[in-house]
């Protein structure tokens, strides 16, 4: 049995301020409780629940982490990267409790790489939906960091225009709740407060006896009463919940505002698939902040200097590894591995999945016996924070052009400075529909990818030998 100890004043001054506490842990995602069971033991986090810390190098040869003791060396110096996540600072032990956070870590330096913005979920698709990814890949989105959503707390300015645009809500979101969560969660929190409530209608009551008795008074030239002076009798508030029952729709609002719930949305907007002007009414608001703290970047639209070529006309391709391959007789989609993410492979007449290629297409087939893994080149587009604090990413199949400067980057590819060769001998276009097919593919499609502008890079088709 623990036995508490005392602390002076000083003392626990000290171990409450900023300089000697960490931030209190946040509640798991919902879907990470079923991992242990159902998944894997080592699977990373939706997103990360405690504060992660790190430091210098020459501090950690000799254990200093800014904490109260020093940490072990055999623990904390075999990996490369330096990040901890600190879930006890003093324990009944008298250690500090601990283990690496690198995993977590390194996913959030991988996605600021990309530099890409976190968007708002769509309203009336979900956006994780691999169907619905080729279909709003151009879409625009707006950001998670526009003032008109951005905020958890309500004013007398936007109380009635923005009252259910937040992203945070007191009350839970309903229509997420199981039979059993319901239940106990109005025997816990709602009914205790059934004397609040009955306050809280007479109030309600109140400012709308006030508005008429004000415009009579305004009628008859009268000076305008106070609320104070409005008394709500009992037949009064019994009359106004008599008529609350027998409209639903005004009944829920009021037990909305007073418990602070979370929107939902109709079951005819959820049949017809319309929205309801809440991005979070049908898919339940996020556990974390929409941005989840990944990127701060409101916009893409922003130009990328190369150092030898200038401003870019998209920003630069990336790798992406395959994790699953297409199955077309299953109606199974790809799935790629992008910054720690997984997400859906891109659709549509790309680099990937042009027809020249089925054979040699690392999208069709595993290969197992590859090192690392076979590998795309993408262009992330757009990233979303869904309700449960997953991220959804969609990304397009970058063209041949971005694909080869990417490469020059890291030194795979060398085209500044090649000499110009002779542009190749048009070949007479003849034969079957077949063959005329083949043989235009090889002539303005030679390596297989979608045709875009390499002017825009400086290149010139047929100038340079790739």
């Amino acid at each position: 049995m623990s036995v508490a100890r005392s602390v002076s004043p000083g003392g626990a001054l000290l171990r409450t301020s900023r300089l000697f506490s960490l931030p209190a842990p946040i509640p798991p995602s919902p879907t990470d409780a079923s991992n242990g069971h159902h998944g894997s033991l080592s699977a990373t986090q939706s997103f990360p629940t405690h504060q992660i810390i790190t430091t210098l190098a020459s501090s950690r040869r000799r254990g200093d982490w800014g904490l109260k003791r020093p940490l072990p060396l055999w623990t904390t110096t075999k990996s490369t990267n330096a990040m901890l996540r600190v879930k006890q600072i003093d324990t009944i032990e008298d250690i500090t409790d601990f283990s690496s956070a690198t995993d977590q870590g390194l996913t959030l330096r991988k996605f600021q790489e990309l530099h890409i913005p976190l968007t708002m979920p769509a309203e009336n698709t979900p956006f994780d939906s691999p169907r619905a990814s080729a279909s709003s890949m151009n879409l625009p989105k707006r950001s998670v960091f526009e003032k008109d959503s951005d905020f958890t707390t309500l004013d007398s300015v936007n109380k009635t225009a923005l009252k259910d645009k937040r992203w945070r809500f007191q009350g839970p979101w309903l229509a997420g709740m199981e039979p059993g969560q319901f239940a106990k969660w109005v025997a816990k929190r709602v009914r205790p407060r059934r004397p609040e409530f009955r306050e809280f209608l007479k109030q309600k009551l109140a400012a709308d006896m006030l508005q008429s008795t004000s415009q009579r008074a305004i009628d008859n030239g009268e000076p305008q009463p106070e609320l104070e002076s409005i008394v709500v009798s009992d037949e009064q508030l019994t009359e106004y919940l008599r008529r609350l029952r027998s409209n639903p729709k005004e009944i829920y609002e009021m037990v909305g505002q007073f418990l602070d719930l979370a929107p939902l949305a109709t079951p005819q907007e959820v049949e017809n698939n319309t929205g309801s002007g809440n991005p979070y009414s049908k898919n339940g608001p996020p556990v974390t902040h929409p941005s989840a703290g990944l990127s701060y970047l409101r916009t893409s639209e922003y130009l990328d200097n190369h150092p030898l070529y200038g401003p870019q006309a998209s920003h630069p391709a990336t790798l992406a590894r395959v994790i699953r391959p297409r199955r077309q007789n299953l109606q199974v989609d790809a799935k790629l591995g992008l910054a720690g993410f997984v997400l859906d492979a891109p659709t549509g007449d790309t680099n990937s999945n042009h027809k020249f290629n089925l054979r040699q297409n690392p999208l069709s087939k595993l290969d197992v016996d590859l090192k690392g893994g076979a590998k795309i080149w993408v262009q992330p587009t757009q990233a979303s924070i869904n309700a449960n604090g997953r991220v959804s990413m969609l990304a397009k199949d970058a063209s041949y052009e971005e694909m080869l400067i990417a490469k020059e980057m890291v030194g795979e590819e060398k085209i500044f400075g090649e000499k110009p060769t002779e542009p190749e001998p048009e070949v007479p276009v003849s034969g079957t529909r077949e063959t005329v097919k083949r043989q235009m593919a090889r002539k303005y499609n030679p390596k297989g990818s979608s045709m875009s502008g390499a002017p825009q890079y400086g290149l010139d088709d047929g100038a340079f030998k790739f």
